[in-house]
């Protein structure tokens, strides 16, 4: 099992292990409090389509005690939520006449419902909500009469609309519109991955599926894995109201490692990894590998403060965090790092792979900031009450962007003239051992280290009849000439005591050809061995 896969494993297990009950409509517990005003639960309702059932229960001991409906404005929960005011103060601030104070008292059923039996009193009723707009309503139970605190046992069921609206029944006015959106992310994930394997298979049979590629791979993968997980949540939740926020957690998480290996993958080509270099400097890969390390534990850290830190008595997401601003700053630094490797990488002589890099910066650049963007925009601009959709369509948004321009910049078609690989895959392996290198050296791929030179070229694809473009006068062979038209091949003497310098052959079909297992890229000599027997070197 590798080191990563058993990360991945221990990550899902710390989900899991902080994994608790999520926002449920249904909503079931006991209450027992010393103080004499307690918080209970949130929702966002529709105005006349939002439903609030309740029933309650509590001893006669406790009696009486109050529940309070208060909504969103700056002068009602926000101006009652975590302050020093009294009981009486907090129950003050709702308007009269509104019916936002119900007594829990069985002596006025037809409005609270209850009724009292063995000294226990039970209350089962509803409410409708009518409002200018969608808002967040906030129960709350208080008694300023008590001595004893407060103590009951209570179940809500919150809805938006009639029981056969399966898109909106169950559903918070904020979150209308997320399972649509997964659902059509999902789709085109689908898509996109059955494309990207498709391109990978033309890759891996030109021997051009290097790293950074399979991490895309994986990248597509996870996130259309995390996206389906997340749906299926959502799915059950619009079935009966409650879901399965574990599962929901899963998804969440798949997403954030679709998004860590997608941002590893771009520092790794800002660098000129596998596109310019086989081996990054030792200092750099440590430098990447911390600054990994802090991106993921934050990612770590985020999701362990909505779960056990997050106050359900504020409306607020993810990001709406110090830690969520830390890894928004995280993706700044990530954007200015990525910003100079390329502008090294180019300085140090990226030959034909200028035209990838110019696009490569600007779509990484888009990438980067656009998450911190939408961090800033949704905490100022976006309404509570439309945030959570808000977030969940933009942020897949910029993913699958990023994923979609990715794979369009990287296609391995011939009329690709961004196309960043040209060493094989078997090239890097030989190629590693014999480039000696000092500890400030790195390993640096020529401009085409292992394809023939352009006058072997030229000569070769004449005897065809045929001229050669300017991208392959160029060198840029690999996405312009069919792979199988060069093969390069190496003799080696085994014999010890006479070791000679290596003979390297290009081979064109119908021509007699010496080879062997081997390759290196020190060959001293080539030649053509044509038709008429004529060897040229």
């Amino acid at each position: 099992m590798s080191v990563v896969t058993k990360q991945v494993i221990a990550a899902i297990t710390l989900i899991v292990l902080m994994s608790r009950i999520g926002q449920t409509k249904y909503i079931e517990g006991e209450l027992n409090s010393l103080e004499d005003w307690a918080f209970i639960a949130r929702f966002c309702f529709l105005s006349e389509e939002g439903r609030f059932q309740y029933t309650i229960t509590y001893d006669r001991l406790f009696a009486v005690q109050n529940l309070l409906l208060y909504y969103d404005t700056d002068t009602q929960w926000p101006a009652v939520y975590k302050t020093n005011k009294t009981c009486r103060e907090k129950e003050a601030v709702m308007a009269a006449g509104q019916n936002q104070v119900i007594s829990l008292s069985a002596k006025t059923p037809f409005l609270s419902g209850c009724s009292e039996e063995d000294d226990v009193i039970t209350c089962v009723n509803d409410r409708r909500f009518r409002s200018a707009r969608e808002r967040w309503w906030f129960l709350a139970i208080s008694n300023c009469n008590t001595t004893k605190g407060l103590n009951l046992q209570y179940k809500f069921h919150m809805t938006n609309g009639p029981p056969e609206d399966y898109w909106r029944h169950h559903f918070s006015a904020d979150e209308f519109y997320i399972l649509p959106l997964l659902i059509t992310f999902l789709f085109i994930y689908v898509v996109l991955l059955f494309a990207v394997l498709i391109f990978a298979v033309e890759l891996r049979s030109r021997q051009l599926l290097h790293t950074t590629y399979r991490q895309f791979i994986v990248s597509v993968m996870l996130q259309t894995l995390g996206i389906g997980t997340q749906g299926f949540s959502y799915a059950r939740y619009a079935g009966d109201g409650i879901g399965s926020p574990l599962l929901k957690d899963i998804g969440r998480f798949l997403e954030a490692a679709s998004e860590n290996i997608f941002l590893l993958m771009l520092m790794l080509l800002a660098q000129g990894y596998t596109v310019t270099k086989g081996r990054l400097k030792l200092s750099a890969a440590v430098r990447l590998t911390i600054f990994m390390c802090l991106y993921s534990a934050g990612q770590i850290a985020l999701f362990a403060w909505e779960n056990q830190l997050f106050d359900p008595g504020e409306v607020l997401y993810l990001y709406e965090s110090p830690v969520g601003h830390g890894l928004a700053s995280l993706r700044i630094i990530a954007w200015a790092r990525a910003l100079l490797s390329t502008a090294q990488t180019l300085a140090k002589g990226a030959g034909s792979k200028v035209r990838f890099y110019k696009r490569f910066a600007t779509l990484a650049a888009l990438w980067f900031i656009s998450g911190p963007i939408l961090v800033l925009v949704s905490s100022l601009w976006v309404d509570k009450w439309v945030r959570e959709t808000v977030w969940c369509g933009a942020s897949h948004t910029i993913a699958l962007a990023g994923h979609i321009a990715f794979c369009v910049l990287t296609r391995p078609s011939r009329a690709n003239a961004n196309f960043p690989y040209h060493v094989r895959t078997s090239q890097v392996g030989v190629m590693t051992p014999t480039m000696r290198e000092t500890e400030d050296e790195e390993n640096t791929f020529n401009q085409h280290a292992y394809a023939p030179s352009s006058a072997v070229i030229e000569q070769a694809l004449g005897q065809m009849g045929r001229k050669t473009s300017p991208h392959q006068q160029n060198g840029d062979w690999a996405s312009h000439v069919p792979v199988g038209l060069f093969t390069v091949s190496q003799q080696v003497n085994n014999n010890a005591s006479s070791m000679t310098p290596a003979a390297a052959e290009v081979t064109t079909p119908g021509v007699s050809t010496e080879s062997d297992n081997s390759l290196s890229p020190d060959h001293e000599q080539r030649r053509i061995t044509t038709q008429d027997g004529v060897q040229k070197f």
